[in-house]
């Protein structure tokens, strides 16, 4: 910032306040909604300045939130696989019958326990790819917090559509791992 205005002004600053409204507009980012075509996006060199831009930039974000949906359920998948079953509590259950013709069914409980162990392939893979869900979810949240109505809509619309081809296969609804949403 130029500084060199400040050369000229008396030491008594109670006489003539500096405005300093104009270096907010110009190097503050919007803090509102705006549907603006320019931004800077995450890194300095992902700067649009264009319609085009804006929707290839728009493309991009759609997709990695659509496969940061995809990233929650290939972790879960692999956590599956990487589990053991166990049974437990069989117990007979009288069927419906006709007296005599009565049958029993078994009744029993199966529940998936985790199987890994801390230093071993499938954790570290999942450490791996945690670090990657978490990196990736932050990068969606600081696109979505710079306002631009254009880019939000692309985390939005791609996390609906990634939910959409994903999470069908998910066998447990709640996710305690998410962070930003």
């Amino acid at each position: 910032m130029d500084h060199k205005h400040h050369e000229n002004m008396s030491m008594d600053m109670t006489t003539r306040p500096m405005d300093h409204s104009k270096h907010v507009v110009e190097h503050g980012m919007k803090m509102y909604f705006h549907a603006s075509t320019k931004a800077v996006i995450l890194f300095e060199k992902w700067n649009i300045d264009s319609w085009q831009g804006m929707l290839g930039s728009c493309a991009v974000i759609f997709i990695i939130a659509a496969l940061y949906e995809g990233l929650k359920v290939f972790r879960e998948m692999l956590l599956r696989r990487s589990s053991v079953s166990v049974r437990y509590n069989t117990m007979p259950v009288p069927s419906q019958g006709n007296g005599a013709n009565e049958t029993c069914t078994m009744l029993s409980e199966t529940h998936k326990t985790v199987g890994m162990k801390m230093i071993s392939l499938p954790h570290f893979i999942q450490s791996l790819l945690h670090i990657l869900q978490v990196v990736v979810s932050y990068f969606l949240m600081l696109i979505f917090m710079t306002y631009n109505i254009w880019l939000c809509l692309a985390v939005g619309l791609g996390a609906g559509a990634g939910y959409f081809l994903f999470s069908w296969k998910r066998s447990i609804v709640v996710d305690v791992n998410e962070h930003c949403h």
